[in-house]
């Protein structure tokens, strides 16, 4: 990789993960667009949020697939978190995809009160479940890159630290109460957006040789 690709990752998820926050910030608790909840920001449309927020997963998959490349994607660390963040990146665009667009599907469908509630409830379960299971996944995989970024630069270090950190309030969220709200979404974004911005300044930062400090 050249000093301008290893960049160019790094602006990507830098500019993806600021995108996700404000997403976040903006996000509805209800389908509805004539009220506001008043919780963060004013709220946006829930699918424009939901589609966006697929676009930023998908451009952080781009971002961290050059991360990757520079840890040594041969090894087996590198091997199993690229996995592992994918995987959980995949989980939440399925929790995005049932919020965004199917849970408002089924209610366009039918106007049948008791297919409706229990369609809702089976669908809010399932973007829980998948919530619970991306949010996992991401911290195993950053945890799991945490050797490899470590040995990178005072940034990578930075990062290899987060890792571990967002690896153990995952794991205790997941234990305890487990439920995705929207300010538990958002606390848990605003922890992954730490770890992100750490990886992105890693390879921003990153010498051009690409040899570690």
């Amino acid at each position: 990789m050249t000093a301008n690709q290893t960049r160019a990752d790094g602006a990507i998820i830098a500019a993806a993960t600021g995108l996700a926050l404000v997403l976040m910030l903006h996000h509805p608790t209800s389908l509805s667009t004539t009220h506001d909840d008043g919780q963060f920001l004013s709220d946006w449309s829930n699918g424009f949020v939901h589609a966006a927020m697929i676009g930023c997963l998908l451009a952080l998959a781009i971002g961290l697939d050059g991360v990757k490349r520079q840890l040594d994607e041969t090894r087996i660390l590198t091997r199993t978190g690229t996995l592992l963040l994918g995987a959980g990146l995949l989980a939440l665009a399925g929790a995005a995809l049932v919020n965004g667009f199917a849970t408002g599907r089924l209610l366009a469908s039918t106007s049948d009160p008791a297919v409706r509630e229990a369609g809702g409830h089976t669908l809010w379960a399932l973007n829980q479940s998948l919530d619970a299971l991306g949010t996992v996944l991401v911290a195993l995989g950053a945890a799991t890159w945490s050797p490899g970024l470590w040995h990178r630069s005072f940034a990578g270090r930075v990062a290899a630290a987060l890792g571990v950190v967002i690896l153990g309030l995952a794991l205790w969220h997941t234990t305890t109460d487990g439920g995705f709200g929207l300010q538990v979404a958002v606390a848990a974004m605003a922890a992954f957006a730490l770890w992100s911005l750490a990886v992105a300044a890693t390879m921003i930062l990153a010498r051009p040789d690409g040899e570690a400090e």
